[in-house]
């Protein structure tokens, strides 16, 4: 049967249940004196049971006193928080009472050291992201739960449903290793699965905007054509990340150091370029092999530094490689709607509507650096697929590097006339 308040200041020496866990402990000590705690029993996340006395009763609350109702609602929190998360409630009691880390110290001297090696862009996005969640600042590591983490996400969830969805990784990613250096317990209240997807929408869903725009691989040869009449060198840039179907960031950092022009004809982007995932980086190198019309443009580079395409801006005093935007005006100057993203997709239809060459997917997939397959197949799948790819490379090379007015003559070329005898 529950305690009643008359029950918690008389019952004599002993363990008196109150349900739910709670017990009232009453030690004799001596004549006329008593000492009544509270304790909480449980089963611990490892299978052991355990007791945790956690206040002394008291007629109010106070901060080593608590009443029975204080000490149930308490005892009703370490039930929740063992049964949904888990958390050991001995382990969160010891990080009340060393205080605790807040969640705003703990990213600022987390965050830098995971930016290393990374582009110089990412501390700035890291920053942004903890700008996003100011309610999350002051918070101790130990204290931040679900309801924190949902409320700090919904005032830009709707709004930048991306950014924010970004900035959900990070925080998840932060308590997480919170959790390894035992700064918090528990499960990771910003996860995705089975926890905040239940109570907000797919970003992705969410997000309005239209995919990058793509060309139809058609007028794929008409843009080549177009690019060179472009002058400088971000149009050699996009010439390139369409010869080799890679991502912006990957053509606008290529190093000569990475490239084997003689021998393999190959070019080796390092994992740490490579397309961020789960914001970091993928670390597996992907290795390109370089059609003969890649070679051409690239040799046709001055070996000036260590970037390929470097910027045409001001490279007397400072080599630099293109930003974004560069590659984006060097397209919309050729009256061709796509972006280097969507040269792609344009890439890929090709791959997957030729009939002359019948490519095999897994090999298209592994030309734009996907991996097809589940965990178990690709821990046995460790062959590059290099010739493979060579073929595919140097076909969509010939495809895109045709000359129209060679096409059209073929078209219109006549057919001599067949001498017909008359009777």
């Amino acid at each position: 049967m529950p305690l009643n308040p008359n029950q918690v200041k008389t019952l004599s020496s002993g363990a008196h249940a109150d349900g739910g866990g709670l017990y009232l402990i009453v030690r004799d000590r001596g004549e006329r004196t008593a000492e009544r705690v509270w304790a909480f029993r449980f089963t611990a996340p490892d299978g052991k049971r355990a007791q945790m006395e956690f206040a002394k009763v008291g007629d109010r609350d106070d901060i080593d006193r608590m009443t029975l109702s204080k000490a149930r609602e308490t005892a009703r929190d370490y039930r929740f928080a063992l049964k949904q998360h888990g958390t050991d409630p001995r382990a969160k009691r010891q990080l009340e009472a060393k205080g605790g880390t807040t969640f705003k110290e703990y990213a600022e001297q987390t965050y830098p050291s995971w930016c290393v090696g990374k582009s110089k862009d990412e501390p700035k996005q890291w920053a942004r992201s903890m700008r996003d969640v100011p309610s999350l600042h002051a918070l101790k590591l130990h204290e931040i739960d679900n309801t924190h983490i949902i409320a700090a996400l919904k005032l830009i969830w709707f709004e930048k449903p991306i950014t924010a969805d970004r900035t959900r990784q990070r925080i998840e990613k932060l308590l997480d290793a919170a959790k390894v250096e035992k700064l918090r317990t528990g499960e990771n209240p910003a996860a995705w699965r089975g926890n905040l997807k239940f109570v907000l929408p797919s970003a992705r869903k969410l997000n309005k905007k239209k995919g990058h725009a793509s060309l139809p691989y058609a007028k794929a040869p008409a843009l080549m054509q177009a690019l060179r009449y472009e002058p400088g060198n971000s149009a050699r840039c996009v010439e390139v990340g369409m010869l080799t179907a890679t991502r912006s960031q990957e053509i606008r950092w290529m190093e000569w150091s990475e490239l084997d022009l003689d021998d393999a004809k190959t070019w080796l982007i390092p994992g740490t370029k490579m397309k961020i995932k789960g914001e970091t980086a993928d670390g597996r190198p992907h290795l390109i092999p370089l059609s003969d019309q890649a070679i051409e443009i690239i040799r046709s580079m001055s070996r000036v530094g260590k970037y390929v395409f470097p910027s045409d801006a001001d490279q007397i005093t400072e080599h630099q490689p293109f930003l974004a935007n560069a590659l984006s005006g060097c397209l919309a100057r050729t009256n061709q709607r796509t972006t280097m993203h969507g040269l792609r997709t344009t890439f890929r239809n090709w791959g997957a509507d030729s009939r002359e060459h019948n490519f095999r997917r897994e090999v298209l997939e592994f030309c734009l650096s996907h991996r097809v397959g589940d965990e178990a197949e690709l821990s046995y799948w460790t062959s590059e697929m290099l010739d493979r790819r060579r073929e595919v490379m140097q076909a969509w090379a010939d495809f895109v590097t045709r000359k129209a007015d060679k096409k059209a003559g073929a078209k219109t070329k006549a057919k001599k006339p067949s001498l017909r005898l008359v009777a």
